[in-house]
């Protein structure tokens, strides 16, 4: 399916009155998540409101989930408003929405087979657990030495002034080592669990690698580039505290997403397959109804 034809399809869906009320429905569970968010700073939160999102766009489109967006964003200030609106954030929202929709949009189910693993025997289940754990220390040892190299470069920047100085004294701290070797490890058991451990075929892995990259982008985009830009542009900061504070939200959003990656596999999929069980829909319904049209 063609960039546009996701959109133009997606559009179809609101037609839909499944569509519509199944959209209610995730919108009022994302603004509940939204209120159940983990405040790290004044300007940083980890919250799993993403999870409802993702699901819009993965039933119905990245046009109906960018429309949620929308209003998730709008109804979830009203209720919790917290400083002053800036519609650019209500974009942001949006956006990462419509990305979820672009990237899951009519992906296929897969059966995810928790007791596969166990059924191998109990010499294969040690073997593949002693091989995740090793993938991860390893993964975590490499991530450490990237950061212990990171901060001999910017080493001689510590006495700069400006938000070059305050970069340096944030990533030359010991302590960026050990969380960088944490988050290491983290990915390193999380996406070695999910290859190794035979939970799914491995023709599944695609779809995996579809969810993973979704989540990816929109932590790039909407995160990293975005919400920053916003914030200046709106005036809720300054450019140099902006910049002084980018390495804490790196290492938060080099944290929170696998941890997200693994939520969304574990979560889209069995929702998916409930959906199409409810609605007697399968995999290539929307193809052949298109093609009925045609």
């Amino acid at each position: 399916m063609s960039f546009f034809e996701k959109f133009g399809r997606s559009a179809g869906e609101l037609k839909k009155i499944r569509c519509i009320t199944v959209t209610g429905v995730l919108i009022a569970l994302d603004i509940v998540l939204k209120m159940l968010s983990i405040k790290v700073t004044n300007d940083l939160k980890i919250t799993f409101s993403f999870l409802a999102l993702a699901t819009i766009g993965m039933l119905f489109g990245p046009t109906v989930s960018f429309m949620a967006g929308i209003i998730t964003d709008i109804i979830g200030y009203m209720l919790n408003s917290e400083g002053g609106f800036s519609p650019l954030f209500t974009i942001i929202e949006a956006i990462g929405a419509m990305i979820y929709g672009f990237f899951l949009y009519d992906i296929k189910g897969v059966d995810l087979k928790w007791s596969k693993p166990f059924a191998k025997g109990k010499e294969y289940v040690l073997r593949d657990i002693v091989t995740i754990i090793i993938s991860g220390i390893i993964t975590g040892l490499i991530f450490a030495g990237a950061a212990f190299g990171i901060s001999q470069v910017f080493n001689q920047f510590i006495e700069t002034e400006g938000s070059l100085g305050k970069i340096a004294k944030v990533l030359t701290d010991p302590a960026m080592v050990y969380v960088s070797a944490v988050v290491g490890l983290l990915y390193g058991l999380i996406f070695t669990l999910i290859i190794r451990s035979n939970i799914c075929e491995k023709s599944d892995i695609k779809r995996f690698l579809s969810v993973i990259l979704s989540k990816v982008v929109v932590v790039v985009v909407c995160n990293l580039i975005m919400t920053p830009a916003a914030m200046v542009i709106s005036g809720y900061s300054t450019s140099e505290a902006i910049a002084a504070g980018y390495p804490l939200r790196l290492v938060k959003n080099a944290i929170q997403c696998p941890v997200d990656c693994l939520l969304l596999i574990i979560i889209l999929f069995p929702i998916l397959t409930a959906y199409k069980k409810i609605f007697h829909e399968n995999s290539g319904d929307r193809s052949v109804k298109s093609k009925q049209k045609v």
